[in-house]
């Protein structure tokens, strides 16, 4: 394989919100309960009304300027905002990086912003994503090519509110939405999400689903030795898996056949013996489950269904039994379980053995057209 001179266009970047995003934007009637960064004695935490404070500035942006700097993760004494590195709320810096990282574009999520999906005020919570999604739009218009932002859809309240916010962010140039992966409250069959699923399938708008802050596992950190990194792995594979079997099975994908959904950061590696699996249940069973599925599940999913992936050797050697037109690599800048600064090695290590065409896909291409790139 030989990328040389070629640019990838990451499908999964993140922000890390600036300290003041919602003190000085948030609507007044709730600024006294802004979002906001605390300091403490050893780490700084993020608060949001209604939830526990979260330290997490090591991993979702400190660490990175280690890696860079080719030094070992000893611990977690990096974690102060100060020390995020500046690519991740500075669009100018995120250029940079993404020149030094060898990325032409990106597909930029929440940081810290991800657990106010959990927010129990609904009002409160959709008056943050609002506020964020004014950030991110201004954050992104600096290089509109380049930053291709993913707004946060509003939800919890009448469904009107996110189709409303659906209008509202594209016509600020932002390219998706998204939403928490896992089981949502209200089941993903339930008829409460048609309106958004139609606004979403008219106006060629991917829904975006990503691991976030929901009530399954990630507020809910396992006590026991370990929990920490359960969790993690719970919410970035599990919970994908859920997505995918819940939408699928619920009957989403046929009642909205141009609906086009991305799981960001699952990994693909899952992915073929989960379809295995629901296309024997359905070969078995279809002529009396409900709703009935007039295809395979897996049929759905190579339609409608796209997959973003950091590190996924494992993966990538199941290429065959997947749609890899609608598989795309992903930086996961500036996380620290991402390949920033090191891409252009990981993607060499990863994709060796396939071929260029289809690691031009994989790197740039499929990205570049679900997202519209010139």
């Amino acid at each position: 394989m030989n990328e040389a001179g070629h640019r990838f266009v990451s499908s999964d970047g993140h922000v890390i919100e600036p300290s003041n995003l919602w003190v000085e934007r948030l609507d007044k009637r709730f600024r006294d309960r802004a979002p906001h960064v605390e300091h403490r004695d050893r780490y700084d935490v993020f608060c949001v009304d209604g939830l526990s404070p979260f330290a997490g500035a090591d991993l979702g942006g400190a660490m990175a300027t280690l890696k860079l700097e080719g030094r070992p993760i000893e611990d977690r004494s990096r974690n102060r905002k100060a020390d995020v590195r500046p690519g991740a709320y500075d669009p100018a810096a995120r250029l940079k990086d993404q020149d030094l990282d060898n990325i032409a574009a990106e597909v930029i999520y929440p940081g810290d912003a991800l657990f106010l999906f959990a927010a129990p005020d609904v009002e409160y919570k959709h008056a943050c994503i609002r506020a964020y999604n004014d950030w991110l739009a201004d954050f992104c218009s600096a290089a509109p090519g380049r930053l291709l932002g993913a707004a946060m859809l509003p939800l919890g309240g009448p469904i009107e509110a996110a189709v409303d916010e659906v209008r509202r962010v594209r016509k600020k140039g932002l390219r998706t939405v998204c939403m928490p992966s896992g089981h949502p409250k209200i089941p993903f069959g339930d008829p409460y999400y048609h309106p958004l699923f139609s606004e979403l399938q008219e106006t060629g708008t991917p829904l975006s689903i990503h691991n976030a802050a929901n009530e399954q596992q990630f507020l809910n950190v396992p006590t026991a030795a370990g929990g920490a990194t359960i969790t993690f792995l719970e919410n970035k594979y599990v919970d994908h898996f859920r997505t995918l079997t819940s939408l699928i099975m619920s009957g989403v994908p046929q009642a909205f056949p141009r609906l086009n959904v991305v799981l960001v950061e699952g990994g693909i590696g899952w992915v073929a013996a989960i379809l295995h699996t629901m296309d024997h249940w359905w070969e078995d069973h279809h002529l009396w489950l409900r709703p009935k599925l007039d295809e395979r599940p897996s049929f759905y999913c190579h339609r409608q269904f796209y997959f973003t992936f950091e590190e996924d050797r494992a993966g990538l050697l199941t290429r065959e039994l997947l749609n890899v037109d609608h598989l795309m690599w992903g930086s996961d800048y500036p996380h620290t379980e991402g390949t920033f600064p090191r891409s252009r090695q990981q993607v060499a290590e990863d994709f060796a053995g396939l071929e260029p065409e289809l690691v031009g896909k994989l790197v740039r291409e499929n990205c570049r057209r679900l997202y519209e790139l010139n």
